[in-house]
């Protein structure tokens, strides 16, 4: 098993999560339409996802310490495949509901599996930056697939888009199965702290409990506004004075900003420390995000300022899984990595649910982002704290 086949089979895995987050979305106009929704029953439909992939996660993860990292993701992509091609048949709302909350939780489930093939392919010098890159797939898996879905849903249908996010997992089933070892847990490439013990350890021995529950707590503060500013930037730009084409832009290089921050990010996370870096990262985003609220109007101060706030927060949301694989030994990767996730998701349920209510509220946009700061500032200070209480053997 080469790092480099695992790095970008596992790329590949967080492309069809980011294609499969954002495809949603892109066709909800269309089912709604067909089926008379309103806006609320849609929410349901996109929030059936998210749970499912936030039990998929902490599933996901207890089963892949258990019965191996290669077997775990491959029952999962297989699920999600299925499940969606399922979605792509579904005659109604309730049916599509079901079928969508299932799929969530395969795909949630595969997020330990890669993170932890990806970080035990790897030394302890190179773990952090190599799952963060890893992780790149999913913004550019949304990108990439929501261009494609917005060509073909026209001439083709809103369950065209389904049928090829099923096809494509299905495809990379035989990818894993003949190209991905079988390494189990506890048995891969790393110094020798990682090497020394198979056994299955709690989640929160090892003196890990303070930092894991910081950890966990930060990832749902992040997801929170993550989320929340990836659902809700083109309303607020609109809102603002922006164009329609002019706030898609926005949301747009929100996210080109994240890709650019967490690549940046990665020069340092293995040299200066994860925790470190990533808790410095969102105290900068938070000063960013407050800025923001106060020069909307601007789209000469706005537009950079997005982008920074991008760079910062979002960027630093991708880190997450390396935050977890650097703090968790093998024996309790998958685990650790599920947890942190299924945590997150709660957060990336919870941000656009607040943020709507929040804007129904009527707040100044100075308001709405001084709110949405909070919870970044909060988070970098909590990673920071983290950090000074990860055990030795933690910090690999």
């Amino acid at each position: 098993m080469t790092a480099a086949r695992t790095f970008w089979i596992c790329f590949a895995v967080a492309m069809l999560d980011g294609f499969d987050t954002l495809v949603i979305s892109f066709i909800a106009p269309a089912f709604a339409g067909e089926w008379g929704l309103a806006e609320a029953q849609i929410g349901r439909i996109f929030g059936a996802g998210l749970v499912g992939a936030a039990i998929g996660a902490v599933g996901g993860g207890a089963l892949a310490d258990a019965i191996g990292h290669r077997r775990t993701l491959l029952g999962c992509v297989t699920l999600f495949g299925l499940l969606t091609m399922g979605c792509a048949m579904a005659p109604d709302m309730g049916t599509l509901i079901l079928l969508r909350l299932l799929a969530g939780l395969g795909l949630g489930g595969a997020i330990p599996a890669i993170s932890a093939l990806a970080a035990g392919s790897v030394g302890p010098d190179r773990r952090s930056a190599t799952v963060t890159r890893m992780f790149l797939g999913f913004p550019l898996g949304a990108v990439v697939g929501g261009m494609v879905v917005a060509a073909m849903i026209g001439p083709l249908g809103w369950r065209s888009a389904l049928w090829m996010g099923g096809a494509l997992a299905l495809l990379l089933v035989p990818v894993v199965f003949a190209w991905i070892g079988d390494a189990r847990p506890g048995a891969h490439h790393g110094d020798a702290a990682d090497m020394a013990d198979a056994a299955r350890e709690p989640v929160l021995g090892g003196g890990r409990r303070t930092a894991a529950l910081s950890l966990f707590a930060a990832a749902f503060l992040i997801l929170l506004v993550g989320y929340f500013l990836v659902s809700w930037a083109p309303t607020i730009l609109v809102r603002a004075g922006a164009t329609p084409e002019r706030a898609i832009i926005g949301a747009v290089l929100l996210n080109v900003g994240g890709i650019v921050g967490a690549l940046a990010l990665t020069r340092f996370l293995d040299r200066v420390g994860p925790f470190r870096v990533a808790g410095l990262a969102l105290l900068v985003g938070a000063a960013f995000t407050v800025a923001l609220g106060g020069n909307l109007p601007s789209a000469v101060v706005a537009t950079p300022l997005l982008v920074l706030a991008g760079a910062a927060v979002i960027g630093a949301q991708l880190t997450l899984p390396s935050l977890a694989a650097a703090l968790f030994p093998p024996s309790a990767r998958g685990r650790g990595v599920g947890f942190t996730m299924g945590v997150g998701r709660l957060g990336s349920i919870a941000g656009p649910l607040i943020g709507g209510e929040m804007l129904g509220a009527g707040l100044s946009d100075q308001a709405l982002f001084a709110c949405v700061a909070a919870p970044v500032l909060l988070s970098g200070l909590i990673l920071r704290f983290a950090d000074g209480r990860r055990p030795a053997a933690g910090q690999g």
